[in-house]
């Protein structure tokens, strides 16, 4: 039941972003918003404003996107039924598949910006899966995903996370913890995290573009949650002078049939 008494007018007084509108509301709903008002000690105005900015900028969407609303531990049980691989495999079809058509549907465009600005939604803002921290010193990106969702779940958004930076053509280095993701565009080899990689014990993840050691479950040891094994980089075998030299000769000997 909304009422519009003639056209928006600009607010006097406030900044020329606003507009003044009255709006005709259920009684039960006035005594809830009072009530918040208190005890928030916000003016109802602020309630009202951030109410309606959720709806236009993620409920509505949400909506027509058919997505839907649950709980954090929810989401942490359906990440202890998956093991390792299948947690990767999830966020690389989320990262490929849902996430450049969600972000088009609610951005009208697929960028950089429209990227980060998901996140914001997804995270802190309206979903609350996660929180995230964006910055940029001029060369580097650097995106930071916090959670409390444990190591399958860092893993998830990894894989996602890569997917989406490979569309917009972005290489990226990542690093994974048992609560936070860590995505570094352009790779740096020299970025104090590779420097580092030895020491860090809770970077459980391989970085996605340098040579550094791959960690990866142990076969027959469960979900390869807590058992990790270390295999070395494969190096081309090198060959002795002898054989080397050998080799040579031979092909200067052998010619075709």
């Amino acid at each position: 039941m909304t009422q519009i008494d003639g056209p928006p007018k600009i607010a006097a007084r406030h900044s020329p972003e606003t507009v003044t509108r009255t709006f005709r509301i259920d009684r039960d709903v006035d005594a809830k918003l009072g009530g918040l008002s208190s005890e928030g000690r916000v003016s109802m105005n602020q309630i009202a404003n951030k109410a309606l900015r959720r709806y236009v900028e993620w409920e509505a969407n949400a909506e027509r996107f058919g997505t839907v609303t649950t709980s954090g531990s929810t989401i942490k049980k359906f990440f202890d039924y998956l093991n390792v691989e299948q947690a990767k495999e999830m966020g690389r079809w989320w990262g490929e598949n849902q996430a450049p058509g969600i972000i088009t549907f609610w951005f009208k465009k697929f960028d950089f910006d429209s990227v980060l600005k998901a996140l914001e939604f997804l995270g802190a803002q309206y979903g609350r899966a996660f929180t995230s921290d964006y910055s940029f010193d001029g060369s580097i990106h650097t995106l930071i995903v916090k959670h409390d969702m444990g190591l399958k779940a860092s893993v998830f958004y990894a894989e996602a996370v890569k997917a989406a930076f490979s569309h917009l053509g972005f290489g990226t280095d990542i690093f994974v913890t048992d609560d936070q993701v860590i995505a570094i565009s352009p790779p740096d080899p020299a970025h104090p995290l590779n420097r580092s990689y030895e020491g860090a014990k809770d970077l459980k993840y391989p970085t996605s573009a340098t040579s550094r050691p791959v960690q990866i479950p142990r076969k027959g040891l469960g979900d390869g949650e807590n058992e990790i094994e270390v295999l070395p980089e494969k190096r081309p075998r090198q060959l002795s002078r002898r054989q080397s030299t050998s080799r040579s000769l031979r092909g200067e000997t052998e010619g075709p049939a």
